[in-house]
């Protein structure tokens, strides 16, 4: 049985492979990025992506249709939030794979 992957991720792979090979530039040390330097660039990705695929940025289930004290209390969890996570696994994995090829078993 063959699974396809959901089109967001084909758009988002060559931007993590991109921003990888961009950031590491031969060393393939994992260790030495920081939190922040990973946050940038998961944020340069996702407005790469924005630019391609506006609607992410643009979610119509805005807390704005709830009540107001309701929607204060719920954990939100909108279009762009889902997208920066996915982004955040896919570069992840990719460093890790990196990381893993470099150092043979």
């Amino acid at each position: 049985m063959s699974y396809d992957y959901p089109e967001l991720y084909y758009r988002i792979y060559p931007k993590v492979i991109s921003r990888v090979d961009e950031h590491l530039s031969g060393n393939y040390s994992m260790e030495e990025i920081t939190k922040e330097q990973m946050e940038k660039m998961v944020d340069d990705i996702y407005i790469k992506m924005v630019e391609e695929c506006p609607e992410i940025h643009e979610d119509p289930y805005e807390r704005r249709h709830r009540g107001r004290y309701r929607g204060m209390q719920n954990i939100f969890y909108g279009r762009s939030r889902i997208v920066r996570d996915l982004i955040t696994i896919l570069l992840i994995s990719e460093l890790l794979r990196r990381n893993q090829s470099f150092y043979p078993l």
